[in-house]
């Protein structure tokens, strides 16, 4: 009967411990997802991405509700958009490390419209000329400053 009571005790205990472990975290590697190489760029051209999430300075900025902010880019590495109100467009070259280039200024149409809608589409633009590192995390893009405190995150558009 003791050894039963023991048997029984040990049990609850092993099953108590492994219940309440948790699963392994993602290391920031992973989370990031796959760094977008000229080898790998093929997996993110020809895609309309829009985006999700914006991070500037290592702070969430509260997007537009409604607000229509996307990326594309081309093989040759043409990249257009919409910004909220108006589109823009540039170029853009991958390092062999995966950095990216912006080649010149981007170029945009000039219309007005509210102004949430007008500062929201500054700050992406001005984020978007920050970054740095394009990384592929399942179906979401992500964009990111040299020294991470500023994130764009896209998600795929299905057409």
């Amino acid at each position: 009967m003791i050894r039963q009571y023991l048997a029984g005790t040990i049990l609850i205990c092993c099953l108590s411990f492994a219940c309440s472990t948790t699963p392994p975290q993602k290391t920031s590697k992973e989370a990031e997802g796959v760094l977008i190489t000229p080898q790998l760029f093929e997996k993110i051209v020809g895609i309309d991405w829009h985006l999700i999430r914006m991070t500037l300075d290592g702070e969430p900025y509260p997007m537009v509700e409604n607000s229509e902010v996307t990326f594309a880019c081309s093989q040759e590495g043409q990249v257009a958009g919409a910004a909220s109100i108006n589109r823009y467009f540039g170029n853009l070259k991958l390092a062999e490390n995966g950095g990216i280039v912006w080649n010149k200024a981007f170029g945009m149409t000039r219309m007005a419209g509210p102004p949430e809608f007008m500062k929201q589409e500054s700050v992406f633009m001005d984020a978007l000329s920050k970054t740095s590192r394009m990384f592929l995390n399942n179906s979401t893009l992500i964009l990111k400053s040299q020294d991470r405190s500023t994130v764009l995150e896209f998600d795929r558009v299905e057409k």
